[in-house]
């Protein structure tokens, strides 16, 4: 099974060197900046939503969703597995951002795309969070597109955003509010 996963991980990003398109490059390398420590989230969300008294318990939420998912997925979760990137056998003149330097596994990027629009899902109207779909899945494809994370790096780092952004939307909703 792990290595039926491996095959599928390694035909990903050999996938992604063929579609590259001068046009996608741009968009995907955007994507990919946009999503660095969760700049978009920040700038586009929680600070418009700590501001907004509408929706300022939203951005509440958001910041504590946020701030654990960086915990769990880029402190304690990335450190442990310690995945070596698949940029790391791409010779640099082939890679379209410079390479990262820390573990591959779970997609920091994705994590938080993901986490930030479960978040925006709970507790925000579908114009909203709809939105913040399409550029939660803009990130994360960018991250495989640029041969940063395996497919698997970037499900898991989905997986691990929805399921704390969940979990702490229901605390907040629950049990803070």
């Amino acid at each position: 099974m792990l290595q039926k996963l491996k095959d599928l991980d390694k035909r990903v990003v050999d996938r992604m060197s063929e579609i590259h398109r001068p046009v996608l490059d741009r968009i995907m390398v955007f994507f990919t900046y946009s999503g660095t420590g969760a700049v978009i989230w920040w700038v586009l969300f929680v600070i418009p939503f700590l501001i907004s008294r509408r929706f300022r318990e939203t951005g509440i939420i958001m910041t504590a969703a946020l701030v654990i998912n960086y915990l769990i997925g880029e402190i304690i979760i990335k450190k442990k597995v310690g995945r070596i990137r698949p940029s790391a056998s791409i010779a640099d003149d082939d890679m379209k951002i410079s390479k990262p330097k820390d573990h591959s596994f779970p997609s920091g990027h994705s994590a938080s795309s993901f986490c930030a629009f479960t978040v925006t899902a709970f507790c925000c109207p579908v114009w909203i969070w709809l939105p913040a779909l399409i550029i939660a899945i803009a990130i994360a494809f960018s991250r495989m597109y640029l041969r940063v994370h395996y497919l698997t790096d970037v499900l898991g780092g989905i997986l691990l955003g929805i399921v704390d952004g969940t979990l702490v939307t229901l605390f907040f909703r629950n049990i803070v509010f």
